[in-house]
């Protein structure tokens, strides 16, 4: 027989937890907008193993006072840009990204100073073909995205040795908060 005490007591619990639940909400930051970029990246072929390669492009524009504009935002109540989605791929399939040991992606004021890395993937699987997505660091880029041109930086370590030329697609998404 199940004792009045034992049934209040789970009751007791029962409410404790569905409480402590309801407080426990994730508190998500709200992105006020998104800055988009798409460039593409020339990778020659010959590349070897044994270095780590740099495909670096210069003077992008931020686009942040226009979005600023659009969104009818000011600058003031930006406090973070940080990474978003960022994604790579070969549209005409000349490269298996399965070749590519380490890579990341970087980004730097127009002068090279305060470089951050915005996204990498430690160790690309084997299985990789055709498209490519970046895991997004937690840096806050505000200092070098909210000026007019930024440069980017990808870094790429090969497993094997690339046998021909190719473009490829770098697409990223730059979230934008308040808090």
């Amino acid at each position: 027989m199940i004792s009045r005490y034992s049934v209040l007591l789970k009751y007791f619990a029962l409410v404790f937890l569905l409480f402590a639940g309801l407080e426990c909400t994730k508190t998500d930051e709200e992105v006020l907008f998104k800055m988009e970029y798409d460039q593409y990246l020339a990778v020659p072929a010959g590349l070897n193993t044994i270095e780590t390669y740099s495909f670096i492009l210069k003077d992008l524009s931020t686009n942040y006072k226009t979005l600023l504009g659009t969104f009818n935002v000011s600058d003031s109540t930006i406090k973070a840009i940080k990474p978003g989605s960022i994604r790579l791929a070969d549209e005409l399939n000349q490269l298996d990204f399965s070749k590519i040991e380490k890579i990341s992606l970087l980004v730097s004021k127009p002068n090279f100073q305060t470089e951050l890395e915005i996204g990498y993937l430690e160790t690309v699987p084997l299985t990789s073909t055709s498209v490519l997505q970046l895991f997004p660091t937690l840096v806050n880029a505000k200092d070098i995205l909210s000026g007019t041109t930024f440069n980017l930086k990808l870094k790429v370590k090969l497993r094997s040795f690339l046998t021909s030329n190719t473009n490829i697609r770098l697409r990223f998404t730059m979230n934008t908060f308040s808090k």
